[in-house]
């Protein structure tokens, strides 16, 4: 059996500017507007599944009637019926559409990457050409991508376009295994060969004191001015600096940091192991504090996740997520309960293991990837993970130089 391969998806947003008048292309999107409320109205109240064939077989006569291309209609009703189902599940009331906006078949518009022009084929047989505005760099990647369906919308008298993009990515089958542990102040990884042997050994530094920072500066000045700092001008634009201050430092961070792990992870062929977050938060143990859930909240990991994520997959490497629940804490040799022995660092009374608390959660991360492998059936994994006293002398370099390792941003 023939496995398919992973396909990747991007989405390039642009400005757009309409050559010549753009009166059309308004009438377009103020009629693709009102035929989907037309579908919803009708459709609202129809309690049954309704399947494309029979929306069409509902629509599509009256559609065409209006002026709409085939590609057009299907869009309309196919998009009026998403709203209502999701309307309807979230347990809300009817759409009421406002916004100018249309979805397109790739079949009703023409892009020229080289020239930057998009051609829309509108209703009636009008067309209307939009001169996209985007840095040449922004596009280079997408010349040996597909496109398909797109989306065009008007706002604050400004013309957008969103256009996705599909590549099949050729799937690196694994040789080695990177289980990484995201912290408040670092992130640890290690590189593990499928029979269990350490590879190599790194910790990153984190730029959460910094946005903790900017954190407690808009804690102080809400603090200050309780009642007005939302309605007093230059109390709100000092807060919004240092918000757009806190989401710049952890997107720049996440976007390096998910960059480089990918590429470390296809130079040894790797699998990335990445923790649940959802298990994170589910876990009662680590709802303990309030400074605990402050931090939490803090915590970009999510940022970090989606970015090692999107970078790995677009090289074609596996991405598992494994239940982070006590992998700081518990012995990797024996299972045993650890106990602080130092600052982070634990150490087992009932087999003597002692390890950086960092290196030993990656340690059980991987252990756990390996239990979960092995009960599905994989081939080419190790039973057993390595013993912590073996680990230390499989790395590359020295450790200490290996935890002092960090991104600078």
């Amino acid at each position: 059996m023939r496995v398919r391969e992973p396909v990747l998806v991007e989405t390039l947003k642009m400005r757009a500017l309409p050559e010549g008048s753009h009166d059309k292309l308004l009438e377009f999107l103020r009629l693709y507007r009102d035929a989907v409320q037309l579908v919803v109205d009708r459709i609202w109240g129809i309690n049954e599944k309704l399947s494309k064939k029979k929306l069409h077989k509902l629509f599509y006569s009256d559609l065409v009637s209006m002026g709409f291309r085939a590609h057009h209609a299907k869009e309309v009703y196919v998009y009026a019926k998403s709203l209502v189902d999701s309307a309807k599940s979230n347990g809300g009331r009817k759409p009421i559409l406002k916004r100018l906006s249309a979805r397109i078949d790739k079949y009703d518009y023409k892009l020229d990457l080289d020239s930057m022009v998009l051609t829309l084929k509108l209703h009636n047989g009008y067309e209307a050409r939009l001169k996209l505005v985007v840095p040449r760099k922004g596009v280079e990647k997408f010349k040996g991508w597909s496109n398909y369906e797109m989306v065009v919308k008007y706002d604050k008298e400004v013309f957008w376009v969103s256009i996705y993009f599909k590549r099949t990515v050729k799937t690196v089958k694994p040789r080695t295994v990177i289980a990484i542990d995201l912290n408040f102040d670092n992130v640890t990884l290690a590189v593990f060969t499928l029979d269990g042997g350490l590879v190599r050994l790194k910790r990153f530094k984190t730029p959460h004191r910094k946005i903790l920072t900017h954190k407690i500066w808009i804690e102080r000045i809400q603090k200050k001015y309780p009642k007005s700092w939302r309605f007093v001008k230059g109390v709100r634009k000092a807060i919004e600096r240092h918000g757009e201050r806190i989401r710049n430092i952890s997107w720049d961070y996440a976007h390096k940091l998910g960059d480089l792990i990918a590429e470390l992870a296809l130079r040894y062929r790797s699998s990335i192991i990445l923790e649940d977050l959802e298990k994170i938060r589910k876990n009662k143990e680590n709802k303990k504090s309030r400074e605990f859930n402050k931090r939490l909240g803090l915590w970009f990991y999510r940022r970090i996740q989606f970015c090692v994520e999107y970078e790995a997959r677009e090289r074609g490497l596996e991405v598992v997520k494994i239940n982070p629940r006590g992998t700081s804490s518990k012995c990797p040799r024996c299972g045993d309960k650890l106990v602080e022995y130092e600052r982070r660092v634990l150490s087992c009374k009932k087999c003597g293991f002692i390890g950086d608390r960092d290196v030993t959660a990656t340690i059980n991360l991987y252990r756990k990837y390996v239990s979960k492998h092995s009960r599905c059936g994989v081939s080419g994994v190790a039973p057993n993970a390595p013993k912590p006293d073996e680990a230390l002398s499989g790395m590359q370099g020295n450790r200490d130089d290996a935890m002092k390792t960090h991104l600078v941003i």
